[in-house]
């Protein structure tokens, strides 16, 4: 295969199931990016009230509890293939439909959208392996997917702001084009649909994955069940389950304070907030470079914990340090630890996981990513919000830095608490004669 015979990122693109794969997700993250701001602007539009929008933010947050778990479900009992195909046609039958309905339509569509996404994302994420043969790249690709979803932002913002500005300029002898004036949202939601066609254009291309269906029939709690039962008799799961949560919890912080932190604390502007969100980028871009070189150097558990480590100890020092120049260079480094974090925690819980449950594992894996991320924002967010200063011996915090200090040291507790990856992969590697030297070398088989 062309990407055992190539290294890096050369050998991952020549195969051609995860370069459609990659194009798809690419095309339809930049949609959803500008979907995202789409939904935020027609919230405001129809009500004029903050509220409204902090209720679409909301409803994106509460899906993961039930609908990633199903979707795991539904990615090992059917075709993933068919499953990623069907989500990309419904999403974009749905989305076409928002600039034309009230708030309640609105929040109802956001809501059935961020279901059906992550019913896609646990097929996605299980078929990422069986395009990549390669085990050294795995990390890699898992990288390139998840820039696909990220990558795309400052694009986004640039995007939806062109869209909407045409649609204002679109002639009255346009078919429709009264009604697009009139909503001058639509051109975005429709934009957003196009990509998710593009998407499921690449994915029914893809022949290289295979049906699964080794679930099918079975009960949706006995196969939750199975999968929970799994992951605890698979020990490496279960640490990476705790690093998991507070790598993404990191990234909530961050996502929820770094506004307030950077205008109210460091009394700095928006063109500066909007300066840390851009090296935040560009320190995981750096993360993605990175990721390949620290793994075959020191090993995925290792390289897994110090992320981490790293993202904790960072907000830590956001908190105590608050200066600006200071919060430019670190947010590099936050951007790469968290990157790698989820890059590596991926990586390996697709490794050690079977086929025939990857898929639920997957669903799981997906629910802690948000649920982290909503965690962080709002409980972190909510104690900066109702702190004002806190007066120590010889230092002064305000709710902001508090915020951000009890943020890194939960994620330290956490790293932590997820430290016996290196125990299993020292019992591993002993276990293991004559394969210490791979840098997989101490990821357990799902019996360990």
């Amino acid at each position: 295969m062309a990407s055992q015979s190539q290294g890096g990122v050369r050998g991952l693109f020549a195969v051609r199931g995860f370069r459609r794969l990659f194009a798809g997700q690419a095309v339809s993250g930049l949609g959803d990016w500008v979907a995202t701001l789409a939904f935020i602007a027609l919230a405001f539009d129809l009500t004029r009230n903050q509220t409204a929008v902090a209720v679409v933010l909301i409803l994106r947050l509460v899906p993961p509890i039930f609908a990633a778990p199903v979707g795991g479900i539904l990615a090992d009992r059917l075709d993933r293939r068919l499953v990623m195909v069907t989500c990309d046609l419904v999403r974009a039958a749905l989305i076409v439909l928002v600039p034309f309905l009230g708030i309640a339509g609105l929040y109802a569509i956001a809501f059935v959208h961020e279901c059906i996404s992550l019913v896609f994302l646990p097929a996605r994420d299980a078929s990422v392996p069986v395009l990549v043969e390669d085990r050294e790249q795995l990390p890699l690709a898992n990288g390139f997917i998840l820039a696909s979803s990220f990558g795309s932002i400052p694009l986004a913002a640039g995007a939806f702001g062109g869209l909407r500005l045409a649609a204002s300029h679109i002639p009255s002898w346009v078919p429709f084009g009264h009604e697009l004036r009139t909503h001058p949202t639509s051109t975005a939601f429709f934009f957003d649909a196009a990509t998710f066609l593009f998407s499921a254009w690449m994915v029914v291309r893809i022949s290289s994955i295979p049906r699964t269906g080794s679930a099918a029939g079975e009960p949706v709690f006995k196969g939750l069940s199975e999968a929970y039962r799994y992951l605890l008799r698979t020990p490496i799961l279960r640490s990476l389950a705790a690093g998991l949560v507070v790598s993404m919890f990191g990234g909530g912080v961050l996502f929820a304070i770094g506004i307030a932190y950077i205008k109210t604390t460091l009394h700095g502007t928006d063109v500066d907030f909007g300066w840390l969100a851009a090296l935040w980028g560009a320190g995981m871009g750096i993360g993605l470079g990175l990721v390949r070189l620290l793994v075959r150097e020191r090993g995925e558990p290792w390289v897994f914990l110090a992320a981490v480590t790293a993202c904790g100890g960072i907000l830590i020092t956001m908190a105590l340090l608050p200066f600006l120049w200071l919060a430019f260079g670190i947010s590099v480094a936050f951007g790469a630890s968290f990157s790698v974090a989820i890059m590596v925690a991926l990586s390996m819980a697709q490794r050690v996981t079977e086929d025939r449950i990857r898929g639920r594992i997957m669903g799981g894996v997906q629910m802690l990513f948000r649920l982290g991320l909503g965690i962080g924002a709002l409980g972190m967010g909510a104690i900066a919000y109702w702190i004002g200063r806190v007066h120590f011996i010889w230092i002064t915090l305000d709710g902001n830095q508090v915020g951000l200090l009890a943020g890194g040291g939960l994620i330290l507790l956490g790293a932590f608490a997820s430290s016996g990856i290196l125990r299993h992969a020292r019992e591993a590697a002993s276990a293991s004669e004559g394969t210490s030297a791979s840098p997989e070398a101490g990821l357990p088989s799902p019996a360990s």
